[in-house]
């Protein structure tokens, strides 16, 4: 398993969930938003556009600074993490179809646990870095009965180009999800997925080798890896 550990560090540097550390920790909460957020089940976002807007919202009002306690920002972080992305959807999709039904139910409720936990543990911590910086949704564009694809820009402090974010807002039984998150161009689920299929492969093709390989890395805390 040692020589899987470099795919997973890889991977988790890459994963869809850091993508939403480096872009929630970029969101600014004008002072009227951060003291006037709505409480848990007060919300309503009228469209995928206010979801995304909220959720960054939400990260930097409970998550960003360094005086929260790890295991407090660890539990805000799943809450949000639970709250805001489809983790079961995107897990399977990481995993590849063709490798999650070939797992045993066990394996797969066992690995959306442990991707779960290993994403939790790996980028809860990284809120205390936020430096400023501003998140704005720009459009959004329908695709398809269930699927918005909202579009935003992060600028920079120091004045870099901005950097452009899309956001796969999923509407199933009158909630949102995110399923996506497209940096650059660059679809992070995709991205995840690739990482992942090398170590089932090199592993011998079952979600196993997946499963002990991110056993190893939850084993390490999160705020002791580089």
């Amino acid at each position: 398993l040692h020589r899987y550990s470099g795919v997973i560090m890889k991977w988790a540097r890459h994963t869809l969930f850091s993508s939403l550390l480096a872009l929630s920790t970029a969101f600014a909460v004008p002072a009227i938003l951060a003291g006037s957020l709505p409480a848990a089940g007060q919300e309503q976002a009228k469209d995928a556009g206010q979801f995304v807007q909220l959720l960054g919202n939400k990260a930097i009002a409970q998550l960003a600074g360094k005086d929260i306690p790890e295991a407090e920002e660890r539990v805000r972080f799943r809450s949000l993490l639970t709250q805001y992305f489809d983790v079961n959807a995107i897990g399977k999709f990481t995993v590849g179809r063709g490798f999650w039904n070939t797992a045993t139910p066990d394996q797969q409720k066992e690995f959306l646990t442990l991707y779960e936990t290993q994403v939790t543990n790996a980028y809860a911590k990284r809120f205390e870095n936020y430096s400023g910086e501003t998140f704005k949704v720009t459009t959004q564009q329908k695709e398809g009965d269930s699927d918005t694809v909202v579009s935003s820009e992060i600028s920079r402090p120091n004045g870099g180009p901005p950097v452009p974010v899309q956001w796969r807002v999923r509407a199933e039984s009158g909630t949102f999800k995110i399923a996506d998150v497209v940096i650059a161009g660059i679809s992070m689920a995709v991205t995840d997925r690739q990482q992942f299929a090398a170590v089932i492969q090199r592993g011998g093709g079952t979600l196993q080798a997946l499963i002990d390989a991110l056993k190893t890395q939850n084993i390490v805390p999160a705020s002791t890896k580089g």
